[in-house]
């Protein structure tokens, strides 16, 4: 019985041992969001506002460019591609009596080496920026270089 014991002993010490060398050598250490995505906020003024039943989709984005569909927004994000150097989006009221915006962005894809667990990942900056004005006033963009902080990087004022 003795014998026995000490053969379980040595077998859970085995096995807690590899467990322990098995979670250290781990590369989940790449801790937040990878991905540089610029998170657009709308705005009337210095508040920030939610837009009803806004549908939100990409012009020339392969496959389902949707990225929202008649849903209350205060924000959304409008992600890159790193195929081409600028993206277009329409933002559409879903109302007969606002016609549809669009928002032009043109960037460069900056490549960086974020740490040996996360590898390399991309920034973007924003070079240039074009809208309609049916219910965008204008747009702002306080910091041109996207990063994956989760800040609003686009500011909409809407009318």
């Amino acid at each position: 019985m003795r014998r026995i014991l000490q053969h379980i002993t040595l077998a859970i010490l085995v096995t807690a041992s590899l467990t322990v060398i098995a979670t250290s050598c781990n590369n989940d250490n790449c801790i937040g969001n990878g991905s540089a995505i610029p998170l657009a906020g709308f705005y009337n003024g210095d508040k920030q506002i939610t837009i009803n039943s806004l549908t939100v989709y990409g012009i020339g984005a392969p496959n389902d460019s949707v990225i929202i569909n008649k849903t209350s927004a205060k924000s959304v994000y409008l992600p890159l591609r790193l195929s081409t150097n600028s993206c277009k989006y329409v933002f559409n009221y879903n109302t007969e009596d606002m016609p549809n915006d669009t928002l032009t962005l043109g960037y460069d894809a900056i490549p960086y080496f974020q740490s040996h667990e996360c590898g390399a990942m991309y920034k973007f900056k924003i070079t240039s920026l074009e809208h309609t004005t049916h219910a965008i006033d204008s747009v702002l963009i306080p910091e041109p270089m996207i990063t994956n902080a989760d800040v609003v990087s686009i500011k909409i004022y809407v009318r």
